[in-house]
């Protein structure tokens, strides 16, 4: 309820956040990140993973969010901390702005990922290294941690936290010209998905013109076909932090005699766990950005740089992030929903 009311209030004066207004865009950009990724489950298992991806994204924004703002940021706590869901370590829905899953993927326009994943599992290594292209699948959550203490400092000092996130799921993500080869068997063969690829949007982009049902059920089917091949499992990637993150902060909890506390004590408290423990996670200049989308002028480019680790009993975890953030000014249009 009190998420509920700030978020009203935030534009009590205007139109509601992310509502039906005429002002919410989307901007075109670019993401290159290499990220290096390790779990220790401390029960002989291990996973380790190093990925080079370029991917479109798709930035969506709400301008008159972005103006009430500048004008009155104040009215936005509740709003723009984007706290991470213990159960899955995993940000919630919300913020100022998003990227969201799909990019802008346009005929050769797909995402290009480079992987070495290695893993131990009940005694069993096996490792693989692939490249390819596959449906774009990066997402990226800013959000502005404790943002009611941060505010005071001034709106110039605000930093977006970004968490980074990308898992391919062989149901969901098609691949092309994927090439593998791992450890435990002879060189696999290379696939070339182009061709059928192609097919498959030549026809499911004709039937979206008479029947959206019929094309939604042709993809289904068209997935589950591709996923019998067992080709897309040879681009695994999984980026992503937190593993571990609902179990500490259970830990910590309990360590301080805080799970039966007052709601104000305990919520405090794991706003704070959770701030320290993102900690290196990659941050970039609110406003910067804000400025940026309010009125774009040429290409907004920012570095993309942070590390994560965690180490507790539930098992351990490290990570990097490099890379940066491109969006295009002049790739700017509206919404249509």
């Amino acid at each position: 309820m009190l998420l509920m009311f700030q978020a009203a209030n935030a534009q009590s004066n205007n139109e509601p956040l992310h509502g039906v207004s005429g002002n919410d865009y989307n901007i075109k950009g670019e993401l290159k990140l290499t990220f290096t990724h390790a779990i220790d489950y401390k029960n002989k298992n291990k996973q380790e993973g190093s990925y080079q991806i370029k991917s479109p994204v798709q930035l969506s924004f709400n301008l008159n969010d972005l103006k009430s703002f500048k004008a009155n940021p104040k009215a936005f706590i509740g709003y723009v901390e984007n706290p991470v869901i213990a159960s899955c370590g995993d940000p919630c829905g919300g913020g100022l702005v998003d990227i969201a899953q799909g990019g802008t993927r346009v005929e050769e326009n797909w995402m290009q990922a480079d992987v070495h994943f290695i893993s131990l599992e009940d005694g069993i290594s096996s490792e693989i290294n692939a490249t390819g292209k596959i449906y774009p699948l990066m997402e990226v959550f800013f959000s502005i941690p404790d943002f009611s203490k941060e505010i005071k400092n001034g709106l110039n000092q605000l930093q977006f936290r970004l968490f980074v996130k990308g898992i391919s799921d062989s149901q969901y993500h098609p691949v092309r010209n994927v090439k593998a080869k791992s450890n435990d068997s002879a060189p696999l063969d290379q696939i070339d998905l182009k061709s059928s690829q192609n097919e498959f949007d030549k026809t499911y982009n004709e039937l979206l013109k008479v029947d959206k049902t019929v094309a939604e059920e042709f993809k289904k089917g068209s997935q589950l076909m591709t996923e019998s091949t067992g080709n897309n499992t040879l681009l695994p990637i999984v980026i992503t932090c937190g593993t571990f993150f609902g179990p500490d902060m259970d830990d910590a909890l309990m360590k301080r005699n805080l799970l039966e506390a007052d709601a104000v004590k305990k919520t405090e408290f794991e706003y704070q766990f959770e701030k320290e423990y993102f900690k290196g996670f990659p941050c970039i200049d609110a406003m910067k950005l804000i400025n940026f989308l309010i009125k774009p002028a040429g290409n907004y480019e920012t570095p993309i740089a942070g590390s994560f680790s965690s180490d507790s009993q539930s098992g351990s975890e490290t990570a990097t992030y490099e890379g940066a953030l491109r969006l295009y000014g002049n790739k700017v249009c509206k919404s249509e929903d």
